[in-house]
């Protein structure tokens, strides 16, 4: 399984991608978790130190520009994807390694356009690796925690995941971005999209998420309740599934992973 958790932004996409990850690994899958975002939090929703004191990000030299005799330039993957892994992965709790894109280093330094183009080209290789033994070069999942927004389909970051997961609130702004996540990852070639409800507070919560979701021909996968034990949890510097295991956002969770693996 590898999926891209996307949608706008505070709409839940790091909680629900790092508990997620846990959740899987905890029924014995192998996860690979890539924080996409270059404001990088997943660490910390998968249980590893909040400041990310040694987690390194991925190198930039494993892209290497070239340029054609009209003019194109393109970003070719030099690196080894189970090489970078192996490097530049670090174990959290039950099992679950995570690889961080990068972050941005200083004000005025410029765009992140190596970085996206290297979890691009390390995605590739793995699905690339995964045709050539038909699918069990290593059954691991990948769960890919994208940026907020719409830029990284636009650099086309998850062209190589098998399926997308839009977070949706029950507003308006939030649906809209999902929709457009459906339709730029169409246009990437990927036609799995599913929705998911999250902070869900009441029927009219939910009739609208699902209004829009059936006008737009949007799958909702699951729904997640609104849940204070998960500002209790960043409050104290915890993951919702080491803070509240069974809270009603965790619980939903669970079921949403067992829906995916269906």
């Amino acid at each position: 399984m590898r999926l891209a958790i996307a949608g706008k932004g505070g709409t839940g996409k790091t909680t629900i991608a790092g508990t997620l990850a846990r959740v899987l690994a905890r029924s014995g899958r192998d996860v690979l978790a890539i924080d996409a975002d270059t404001n990088p939090n997943l660490a910390l929703l998968l249980g590893l130190v909040a400041d990310r004191a040694g987690i390194s990000d991925l190198p930039r030299d494993a892209i290497r520009r070239e340029v054609a005799p009209d003019g194109t330039v393109t970003n070719v993957f030099v690196g080894d994807a189970e090489e970078l892994i192996a490097r530049y992965g670090t174990v959290g709790p039950d099992g679950v390694r995570l690889l961080v894109m990068g972050t941005v280093g200083h004000s005025g330094s410029g765009c992140l356009c190596r970085a996206h183009a290297t979890v691009r080209g390390l995605l590739g290789q793995l699905v690339a690796d995964d045709e050539a033994t038909d699918g069990g070069s290593n059954g691991r999942d990948v769960i890919v925690d994208m940026e907020a927004g719409l830029e990284h389909l636009s650099r086309g970051t998850g062209r190589h995941l098998s399926r997308f997961v839009a977070t949706v609130e029950p507003y308006y702004r939030s649906m809209e971005t999902a929709r457009r996540v459906a339709e730029l990852a169409g246009e990437l070639g990927i036609r799995d999209v599913l929705a998911v409800a999250n902070k869900v507070r009441d029927a009219a919560d939910r009739a609208a998420i699902a209004s829009f979701c059936a006008s737009h021909g949007l799958r909702l996968a699951g729904e997640i309740p609104y849940d204070p034990t998960l500002v209790e949890a960043e409050r104290a510097g915890a993951t919702p599934l080491d803070y509240a295991p069974d809270a009603p956002a965790v619980t939903a969770i669970r079921g949403l992973a067992a829906t995916l693996m269906a």
